[in-house]
């Protein structure tokens, strides 16, 4: 097999959840771009420019609106991706989830004591849920797929291997606010990592084919503010945060039959934040 080859995903089908995001969009790039089929599952009706782009040079990605907390929504989502494709997709990256940005309301970046229930709840619907269910789906249909080798791909973060340095938002405290990086976001992403062992011995117990891995990110620049960037910049060995189109790589690593021999592990791609 030639470099090119182990890299290939031509005529595979790929379902990204999340997909109409900045790093969702990129990663339904790169597999457009490897030869993949892509189905984008996002609760946003709107299409990202990137993927319009693709859609008008001739790429097949389907765009489906759903609410991936919702099971029958899911289900729905599936079906039309076999109307679609013909078949059943062989590569999943679940990549949605609520974000928690750095201007968060202060009612959700308060005292631990504080946080709200229905912002814990919803934070684990998006990251948890949407993944138990939608990879119960994608399972379901792959046992029927014509190719018998797939991958999931979980995407987790620094923050739910580490705790966030709290430090570092002392910015935000500058006029004796009160701000925490919250907890949800940890706690989920955290879950993604648990997720991905348990199902990884699953798929193999059961002789299906797909290899499940965790790709954990760090911190991408996306207008958060100097101060935010500065801090968060002095605490990785690379001195940057990450840009939209710095895990890509990565992503194809996982989603081809370069990854052949990995399965229920991490691949953390973080500018060495979680190696100090």
């Amino acid at each position: 097999m030639t470099n090119k080859e182990l890299f290939s995903l031509k005529g595979t089908i790929a379902v990204v959840t999340g997909g109409q995001g900045d790093l969702g969009s990129e990663y339904v790039k790169i597999l457009v771009e490897a030869g993949a089929f892509v189905a984008v599952l996002d609760v946003k009706k709107e299409v990202h420019p990137k993927i319009q782009q693709l859609q008008n040079d001739g790429a097949q990605v389907l765009c489906v609106a759903v609410d991936l907390t919702k099971k029958s929504e899911v289900v729905r989502a599936f079906a039309e991706i076999k109307n679609t494709f013909k078949d059943a997709p062989t590569v999943l990256i679940n990549n949605a989830g609520r974000a928690t940005h750095p201007n968060a309301p202060k009612e959700e970046s308060g005292l631990f004591e504080d946080y709200p229930e229905d912002v814990w709840r919803e934070m684990n619907a998006s990251h948890l849920t949407s993944a138990l269910f939608v990879s119960q789906e994608f399972i379901r249909a792959y046992r029927n797929a014509k190719k018998q080798n797939g991958s999931i791909i979980n995407i987790s973060s620094v923050y739910g291997v580490v705790s966030p340095e709290q430090a570092m938002y002392d910015f935000k405290r500058k006029n004796g606010d009160i701000y925490y990086k919250p907890v949800g976001y940890s706690v989920a992403k955290s879950g993604m990592l648990g997720f991905t062992k348990w199902l990884a011995e699953y798929c193999g117990f059961e002789k299906t084919g797909i290899r499940v891995n965790t790709l954990v990110l760090g911190g991408v620049e996306a207008g958060q503010g100097a101060e935010f960037v500065n801090a968060y910049e002095k605490r990785t060995i690379l001195g940057r945060m990450a840009q939209n189109t710095d895990y890509n790589g990565a992503v194809l690593f996982l989603a081809s039959e370069a990854s052949s021999y990995m399965t229920g592990a991490s691949l953390t791609v973080d500018g060495g934040w979680t190696a100090r």
